[in-house]
């Protein structure tokens, strides 16, 4: 099975971006070790996905891969002609994902109106 790094959903309604700040206290690469991802491994993406038959929680996977650390893993991603990584997939509260994150943006936009990387200039109401 293969996935892509971009988010979606089933109608992508909404598209965008997101951006964070790893937290000073955890780093992701700990939290995820002590939930089940293995040691000498780096977690390289976070996919969180939100279903409101699950109140206050979300699906949380680590994509991580084998190595030990960041030099050792983009060395491989850069070489690899066909990228391969495992996943391990938890529960958890809002407050426990966004604790993990000093500063978290994300940004929607209506689907087909090119507003993705856009720049505007705010008109006083």
């Amino acid at each position: 099975m293969s996935e892509v790094f971009t988010a979606g959903v089933q109608y992508n309604d909404w598209k965008g971006t997101a951006a964070a700040d790893g937290s000073d206290h955890l780093s992701l690469q700990t939290f995820f070790r002590e939930r089940g991802v293995p040691d000498g491994a780096f977690v390289v993406a976070v996919r969180a996905y939100y279903m409101p038959s699950a109140p206050g929680k979300l699906s949380v996977r680590a994509v991580y891969a084998d190595g030990d650390g960041f030099d050792s893993v983009n060395d491989q991603i850069q070489s690899a002609d066909t990228l391969r990584f495992k996943e391990s997939d938890i529960e958890l509260t809002f407050d426990e994902f966004f604790s993990l994150f000093k500063r978290f943006n994300i940004v929607l936009s209506q689907k087909g109106l090119g507003l993705d990387g856009r720049e505007y200039k705010i008109q006083e109401a």
